[in-house]
């Protein structure tokens, strides 16, 4: 069962045209979309070295599988991290333009029963997304479309911050805080992304529905969707 908040689509920049490489990974295309479950996952051509973290929904009962899947396919990052926290295991690896791209499962969410070997069609949409820049700033701005923080902190300079819920969150990091498992100092990068609410959550949101977000290096902006009928 889809929880109240999911990433519809996701564009970011890159140096590099990576269609073909997540294709080769198993996920669909559509146009200039790869198609990761219920994300819709985009890069804008840009020169410069624009890299991001992402992560990837793997269902709750499926690690292992996945991680099978992505040995056979990907040199991963360092070793399976276990977010005792969360409940919940994850791996790393990069792709092509040097992005860091996570694969996570939270036991108990999205799990589908199967045992039998994993492909790229079972991953359930984005989990997490990156955003750099000033913490406080991007939290009031996600509030304004009624996201809610949810684990890390503000205070601590080094701390990221999550705001969403469990499976489905913004990251927000200050620029130059050092990105799981490399230490790779985030950078701010052009993000655009739309976030679909499918029941009410706060106060902020009384409605379900749909609102993007877009983050740069001048400005950050949020605003609603029109609705597009009843669900």
């Amino acid at each position: 069962m889809l929880g109240s908040m999911r990433f519809v689509d996701v564009t970011l920049a890159a140096p590099l045209d990576l269609r073909d490489y997540y294709a080769g990974l198993g996920l669909p295309l559509d146009g200039d979309a790869i198609v990761v479950g219920e994300t819709r996952l985009g890069f804008r051509l840009e020169e410069g070295g624009a890299f991001y973290h992402f992560a990837l929904l793997v269902p709750g009962d499926r690690f292992d599988s996945a991680l099978a899947w992505a040995r056979e396919r990907t040199e991963l990052v360092g070793d399976v991290f276990d977010f005792d926290n969360w409940n919940a295991h994850a791996v790393y690896f990069h792709d092509p333009a040097g992005n860091i791209v996570e694969l996570i499962a939270h036991h108990g969410l999205e799990e589908n029963g199967r045992s039998d070997g994993f492909t790229a069609e079972e991953l359930v949409g984005f989990s997490e997304l990156g955003l750099v820049g000033d913490r406080k700033l991007l939290l009031r701005k996600l509030e304004t479309i009624g996201a809610e923080f949810w684990d890390g902190s503000l205070e601590e300079p080094d701390h990221l911050a999550f705001v969403g819920e469990r499976g489905r969150t913004f990251i927000l990091a200050r620029p130059g805080r050092g990105w799981l498992p490399t230490g790779r100092p985030a950078e701010l990068h052009p993000v655009e992304a739309t976030v679909d609410y499918s029941s009410a959550k706060s106060q902020a949101r009384t409605v379900p529905g749909s609102s993007r977000i877009s983050v740069s290096s001048d400005a950050v902006s949020t605003y609603a969707l029109p609705s597009s009928g009843p669900r």
